[in-house]
């Protein structure tokens, strides 16, 4: 009797056990294919789609891929610099003091304006020469002899040639005509039109003959040095036309040329110095801006392209978002190719007539990361 009991509790226990790994078997989540993962593939080319709304909702813009024309350019960093060609030095061609100073850093001057006057007793001495023959060349009161006159005209030529050597101009010699006597100062002009970039001196300085009083430039065209890649030297050469942009003017663009292509390469950046002319005669551009350059070579280029927004990276690799049906979009991985007026060049993985997400790519993508998540759980 005892050993019946014991017999029908051991059936029991069995039959509950077996029962109960039944139950967690029944419950456990079935293995995934290929190792329990999404593949590579299926990341690739995952899609998702999106309602009518949700679309509105993020923005979501398409645009064409096409073959498109573009104007062959290279694009480099630089900054604008003065024009060499139209940059001075202020400087006596005597020694002497300074009296005044006429100009200073900043003030616009015209060309032959007087800048600075110095006290020169050098200068005087020629001066008073100059006055003591010039009144024996126009006087009348004395008689001279044909041999005196001739003479005396070349000694005061002598003297002329002397003063415009030392800096003196037609004004300053009108003045000395009329005043008959040397003149207390002398004043240093200004070789061409332009700005004062700096002063070197004050009143009572003592300056030497080619010491530097001021330096002065002509604003109204400018240099910019762009930095121009080795790869990219090929496509540049003078006389091509230029586009620059600066900070400061956000959406407008300086039109220039390209002047100089340098002849030496920097071996550490390995890029070649370039010069571009651009004008400035609004004096809005201003040396020391940092620049974006554009130069345009000859010829043209055509390939399919997409616009720059419509690429975006993904696990190491550039990917688009290809709109397969309305509200459904596929991820693509692509091979890009060359860059031009804000389009990327596709070399594998689009063919024309597909669009592509422009805007609210961002948002694709983030659905698209969400699925994937919820498929691993």
């Amino acid at each position: 009797m005892n050993m019946n009991r014991c017999a029908t509790r051991i059936a029991a226990a069995t039959l509950l056990a077996g029962l109960f790994l039944f139950i967690i078997q029944a419950c456990a989540p079935g293995k995934r294919e290929g190792g329990g993962g999404p593949s590579e593939e299926t990341v690739t080319n995952s899609e998702v789609s999106l309602g009518a709304e949700a679309v509105r909702t993020a923005g979501i813009q398409t645009a064409a891929v096409e073959r498109r024309t573009f104007l062959t350019s290279v694009k480099a960093t630089g900054s604008v610099s003065f024009n060499r060609k139209k940059y001075v030095r202020v400087s006596p061609r005597v020694a002497g003091r300074v009296e005044r100073v006429l100009a200073l850093p900043g003030d616009r001057v015209a060309a032959g304006q007087v800048l600075f006057e110095l006290f020169s007793p050098g200068l005087m001495a020629v001066e008073a020469e100059y006055v003591q023959i010039h009144g024996r060349v126009t006087g009348a009161s004395r008689v001279r002899t044909a041999e005196d006159a001739a003479l005396d005209a070349e000694l005061l030529a002598s003297t002329e040639t002397k003063l415009r050597l030392l800096g003196f101009e037609e004004p300053d010699f009108a003045s000395l005509r009329s005043a008959r006597v040397p003149l207390p100062t002398f004043g240093v002009r200004a070789p061409i039109a332009g700005t004062i970039v700096e002063t070197e001196v004050l009143p009572g300085s003592a300056v030497e003959a080619g010491s530097c009083l001021a330096e002065l430039a002509d604003l109204s065209t400018l240099w910019v040095l762009a930095d121009i890649y080795e790869k990219d030297l090929a496509a540049v050469v003078p006389g091509a036309k230029a586009e620059i942009a600066v900070a400061a003017y956000p959406g407008e663009v300086f039109a220039g040329s390209l002047t100089q292509v340098g002849s030496v390469m920097d071996e550490q950046t390995r890029t070649v110095k370039c010069r571009l002319e651009v004008g400035n005669l609004a004096g809005r551009l201003k040396p020391g801006m940092f620049a974006e350059v554009r130069i345009f070579a000859s010829g043209k280029i055509a390939f399919l392209a997409v616009p720059e927004e419509a690429v975006r990276t993904a696990e190491g690799k550039a990917v688009v978002f290809v709109e397969t049906a309305a509200g459904r979009y596929a991820r693509r991985a692509v091979e890009t190719g060359r860059a031009a007026e804000g389009f990327v060049e596709i070399l594998k993985g689009l063919s024309a007539g597909e669009r592509v997400v422009t805007a609210g790519s961002f948002d694709v993508k983030a659905e698209m990361l969400k699925g994937t998540l919820e498929g691993e759980k």
